[in-house]
C-alpha cells in the first residue's frame, strides 16, 4: 500500500494519430504489468493519490480477483489429486500470493498468505478437509510457508520499487536536453540518453558498447591521461570539449564528469554530462573577430599599437598597428631584437635601460625614443607598459606603442615658432619691454573693492599710489634695441622696477594707470623717459595689456619722424602677426579640451566592453554598440587633429574654390567647447543661393573665428542674460556673397564704430586691438570689404563682410 500513497513523477506519452487504442481489462492489465510488456497501468501505479472510496473499490476488485484465483487453482489441484505432493501446492500458492502482492502491498500479501495457509491445511494436510493440524511437523511446515510467503513478497515489492525508481530516473535523464552518458572504467558507453541521441545523431543501441572518445573523435583541452588523473584526484572534472557528430559536424560542449566508485571506493566509471555551447562559441568567435576589426581600425586612426611580451620565454605579440609602426610584415614572428634593430642607435641604450628597470623593479614603463627606418626616415614613439606577475612565477609586460611623429613635428614647429618670435623680440629695431604687472593688478583690486570709481580724483588725493605702482611694475625682459636706446651696460641694468625710467615724467605713468583702470587695452603717448646713462629722451610709448598679468610695451625714439613712422608700421605688422599666433594658441587649448572628450569616451566604452564580455552570458548587442561608438570617437579625434595641423601649418595663402557654408561650419566646430563653456546659443541661417568663392580656407576660418570670439567676449563683458550668435549668408545679385555675424549683446558705441578696424583699437578688456584689423586685411586681400553696425536681429552688434563670387560653381 505504500506505493499508493506517494506522488510519482509520470512521463506522458501520446497515442499516434490514426491508431485506435486496444481495449483493456483488469486481467489483461494485470498480466501486462506482470510480464512487463507495457507500462504499468494507472491502477497499478496511480498517477495521483486515490480517494478513500476509490481505494476501497480497488481493493474490493483486487481481493475478489484474488479469491477467485485462489479458488481456481485450489479446484484445479484437487481435481488433479495431488494430495501426495503438497510441495507442488506450496509453490502454486506462493506464485499466486506473489502475483497478488505485486498489485498492492503488505495487507494484500498478508491476507492471501493466511488464505494460502488455510487452503494448504484444509485440502492438502492430514486430516483432509479439516483445519485441524495432525502433527507438529505439519505445524512447522505451515509456519514456514507463512514466513516464506512474507519474505518473498517483501523482496518482490522492493525489487518492484527499485525497478520503478530505475525506470523513473531513466525517464528523467531523457527529459534533459543535455547529453548524459554513463561510462565504465574503460570509458565504454553503458548508458546513452535521448539528449545524446539528439546532439550526436547515434541511437542508444548504436552508441552503447563503444569507446566514447573514439566514437565522438573528442578533442580534449589537455592530454586525456591528465584529465583522468584530475578526475580521480578530485572526483570530478569540468571543461570544454570539441566532439564530432554522426554527420561529421563538430560541436563545442561544456562537459562535466563525476567519478563513480563502488562500495570499497574503487573507480568503476564516469557519469558525463555534455551541454551544447556551439552557438555561444560561434557567437564569441564572431564577436572576437568583429572586436578585433574595430580595435584594429581604432588603433590605425589613433596611431597606437599594442604589445605583449613574455619575459621568461621571450615570446612577443604585436597588434597589426604595431607591425605597421615598426615597418615589419605581419607574416614574421616579432622578437625583441627585431624591435631594437629599428630603435635609433643613439636611443638604443636608453631603451634597454628602461626595459631592464621595468622588468627588474616591476615598475611601469614610460619612454619616448626614435626609430630609424630602413629608408632613413625617423619616427618618434611614446611607449607605455605595465609588468604583470603570473602565478607560475613568470612575468609579462603589456603596453601600447604610440606613433607621435606628427605631434613631435608639430611641437618642434611650435618651439621653432617660439624661438622665431623670441628672436624677433630680441633683435627688433625698436625698444620692446616685457612687464610683470600682477602687483599692479592686486593694487587695482583693492582700490575697486574700496568703491573707487573716479580714479583720477583718487590719484590726486593719493599721489603716493603712482610711486607705489612704479615699484610693483617689474621689467622682466628687454631686447637689444632697449639696451642701446637707454645706454645700459647690459640687459640686467634695465630689469626690475620701472620707476627709474619715469623719474622725470611720473605724470605719464599716472595716465598709463588711468588707462589701465578704465580697462583700455592699448595706451599710446608721446613722452620722455630717463635712460640708464642719465639722458632724457623723447619717445612714443605704447603699452598693450593682456589677461595674464603681462604687459608688452614698445618705445620708439622720435629722432627722425619718417624713420619712426616706418618703424611703427613694422611694429604694427608684427603685433598683427603676434595676435594671430595668440588666437591660434587659444584655439589650440580649446581643441585640446575637445580631444579629451572622444578619448575619454573611448576609454569608458572599452571598460564597459570588458565588463559585458566578462559576464557569464556576454551581451553582444551592447558590446557591438559600444565598439561602434568608440570607433566614431576615434575618427572624431583624428578629424580634430587634422584640422589643428592644417590650421597651424605655416604656408603661403592658397586660393581654392570653397563653399562658404562649409567654411562657417568648420570654424564653428573649432569653437564648440568655447561656446558651451560660455553658454552661448549659436545658430546659422544659410541661403541656398549663396555662391562659392575663391579664397584661402584657413584665412577665412580665422575671420569667422575672430568675429565669433569677439561676439562671445563682448556679451560676457556686458553681462547679458541671453547670449545668442547667428551666422547668416545671403547672395547679392548672385555675384557677391555676404556673411554676417550677429550677437545679442548691447551693441557698439556709436563713437567707436569709425575706429573698430584700426590697429591697436579695442573695446574689450585684455584685447590687443589687432583682431579686427587682421580680419579687414584678410577680407580686403580677397577683394572684399568688412563693416560693422548695430543691425543685429538679436539687438546687438553685427559684423558683415562681402566677397566676390567665383566664376565657377562647386561640383
Amino acid at each position: 500500500m505504500k506505493h499508493l500513497s506517494r506522488t510519482d513523477t509520470t512521463v506522458e506519452s501520446s497515442t499516434p494519430a490514426g491508431v485506435k487504442p486496444m481495449p483493456t481489462t483488469f486481467v489483461s492489465d494485470f498480466v501486462a504489468a506482470l510480464l512487463s510488456t507495457k507500462a504499468i497501468p494507472d491502477f497499478v501505479v496511480p498517477a495521483v493519490k486515490p480517494s478513500l472510496n476509490e481505494h476501497i473499490r480497488y481493493l474490493a476488485r483486487l481481493w475478489s480477483f484474488g479469491i477467485v484465483l485462489m479458488a481456481s487453482v485450489t479446484w484445479g489441484m484437487v481435481r488433479l489429486q495431488i494430495f501426495d505432493r503438497p510441495g507442488t501446492a506450496v509453490l502454486v500458492y506462493l506464485l499466486v500470493i506473489v502475483l497478488l502482492s505485486l498489485m498492492d502491498g503488505l495487507i494484500t500479501s498478508a491476507l492471501f498468505s493466511v488464505i494460502g495457509v488455510g487452503c494448504l491445511d484444509y485440502f492438502f494436510t492430514l486430516p483432509l478437509h479439516s483445519f485441524e493440524v495432525g502433527s507438529a511437523q505439519d505445524m512447522v511446515a505451515l509456519s514456514t510457508f507463512l514466513v516464506t510467503s512474507f519474505v518473498i513478497t517483501t523482496f518482490v515489492r522492493r525489487a518492484r520499487r527499485f525497478g520503478e525508481a530505475q525506470h523513473e530516473q531513466a525517464n528523467l535523464l531523457d527529459l534533459t536536453p543535455d547529453a548524459v552518458l554513463v561510462l565504465d572504467a574503460s570509458r565504454v558507453i553503458i548508458y546513452w540518453n535521448r539528449g545524446a541521441e539528439n546532439l550526436f545523431g547515434w541511437t542508444r543501441d548504436e552508441a552503447v558498447g563503444k569507446v566514447v572518445h573514439l566514437l565522438l573523435k573528442t578533442v580534449y583541452p589537455a592530454p586525456l591521461e591528465e584529465i583522468l588523473e584530475t578526475s580521480r584526484r578530485h572526483g570530478h572534472w569540468e571543461g570544454e570539449l570539441i566532439q564530432t557528430t554522426r554527420n561529421g559536424a563538430q560541436v563545442f560542449v561544456a562537459s562535466k564528469w563525476i567519478l563513480r566508485r563502488d562500495a570499497r571506493g574503487k573507480p568503476i566509471g564516469t557519469l558525463q554530462s555534455n551541454t551544447d555551447i556551439t552557438a555561444r562559441k560561434r557567437a564569441e568567435e564572431a564577436l572576437l573577430t568583429s572586436q578585433a576589426a574595430y580595435l584594429s581600425e581604432a588603433q590605425r586612426l589613433s596611431r597606437t599599437g599594442s604589445f605583449g611580451w613574455n619575459v621568461m620565454t621571450g615570446e612577443l605579440n604585436w597588434s597589426e598597428e604595431t607591425f605597421r609602426i615598426y615597418g615589419y610584415d605581419r607574416a614574421v614572428t616579432p622578437t625583441l631584437d627585431m624591435a631594437l634593430q629599428r630603435v635609433h642607435p643613439e636611443d638604443r641604450e636608453s631603451v634597454r635601460r628602461a626595459l631592464d628597470a621595468a622588468i627588474t623593479h616591476r615598475e611601469p614603463l614610460d619612454i619616448e625614443h626614435r626609430l630609424k627606418m630602413p629608408d632613413g626616415t625617423i619616427k618618434n614613439l611614446h611607449i607605455v607598459g605595465r609588468p604583470l606577475a603570473e602565478d607560475s612565477g613568470g612575468l609579462k609586460l603589456f603596453g601600447a606603442v604610440n606613433d607621435v611623429t606628427q605631434h613631435k613635428v608639430a611641437y618642434t614647429a611650435l618651439q621653432d615658432s617660439e624661438m622665431r618670435y623670441r628672436h624677433l623680440f630680441k633683435f627688433m629695431p625698436i625698444s620692446l619691454w616685457k612687464l610683470d604687472v600682477r602687483g599692479l593688478v592686486d593694487m587695482f583690486k583693492d582700490v575697486k573693492a574700496a568703491g573707487v570709481t573716479d580714479f583720477p580724483a583718487y590719484l590726486r588725493a593719493h599721489p603716493e599710489f603712482v610711486a607705489q605702482a612704479m615699484q610693483v611694475i617689474i621689467t622682466e625682459e628687454v631686447n637689444e634695441a632697449s639696451v642701446r636706446m637707454f645706454g645700459a651696460k647690459g640687459h640686467a641694468e634695465l630689469l626690475g622696477p620701472i620707476a627709474p625710467r619715469f623719474r622725470t615724467r611720473p605724470d605719464t605713468m599716472a595716465r598709463i594707470l588711468e588707462s589701465r583702470f578704465r580697462n583700455e587695452a592699448i595706451f599710446e603717448e608721446k613722452s620722455q623717459l630717463n635712460t640708464a646713462d642719465g639722458r632724457l629722451i623723447d619717445v612714443l610709448v605704447t603699452a598693450a595689456r593682456t589677461d595674464a598679468g603681462i604687459t608688452l610695451a614698445g618705445v620708439v625714439e622720435l629722432t627722425d619722424l619718417v624713420r619712426t613712422q616706418e618703424t611703427l608700421e613694422k611694429l604694427q605688422i608684427e603685433f598683427a602677426h603676434a595676435a594671430r599666433v595668440s588666437t591660434l594658441g587659444e584655439l589650440t587649448a580649446s581643441i585640446a579640451h575637445e580631444l579629451n572628450q572622444p578619448l575619454g569616451a573611448i576609454a569608458t566604452n572599452c571598460q564597459a566592453n570588458l565588463r559585458w564580455l566578462n559576464r557569464a552570458e556576454p551581451d553582444l548587442d551592447e558590446v557591438r554598440a559600444l565598439t561602434q561608438r568608440s570607433l566614431a570617437d576615434a575618427r572624431r579625434a583624428a578629424d580634430i587633429i587634422a584640422r589643428v595641423r592644417e590650421m597651424a601649418a605655416r604656408r603661403a595663402p592658397e586660393r581654392v574654390l570653397v563653399s562658404p557654408h562649409d567654411v562657417i561650419l568648420e570654424a564653428l566646430q573649432f569653437l564648440r567647447h568655447e561656446v558651451e563653456w560660455r553658454g552661448v546659443k549659436v545658430s546659422h541661417i544659410f541661403s541656398p543661393a549663396a555662391p562659392p568663392v575663391l579664397g584661402d580656407r584657413t584665412l577665412l576660418h580665422q575671420v569667422i573665428v575672430n568675429l565669433a570670439v569677439n561676439a562671445m567676449q563682448a556679451m560676457a563683458q556686458t553681462g547679458v542674460a541671453e547670449r545668442k550668435i547667428t551666422v547668416r549668408t545671403t547672395s547679392i545679385d548672385g555675384t557677391v556673397l555676404r556673411c554676417s555675424v550677429e550677437d545679442s549683446g548691447k551693441g557698439i558705441e556709436p563713437e567707436h564704430l569709425p575706429r573698430l578696424f584700426e590697429s591697436f583699437f579695442t573695446t574689450k578688456e585684455g584685447g590687443m586691438g589687432m583682431g579686427l584689423s587682421i580680419c579687414r586685411s584678410i577680407i580686403e586681400s580677397h577683394g572684399g570689404r568688412i563693416e560693422a553696425d548695430n543691425g543685429s536681429t538679436h539687438g546687438g552688434a553685427r559684423f558683415s563682410f562681402s566677397l566676390p563670387a567665383a566664376n565657377v560653381t562647386l561640383q
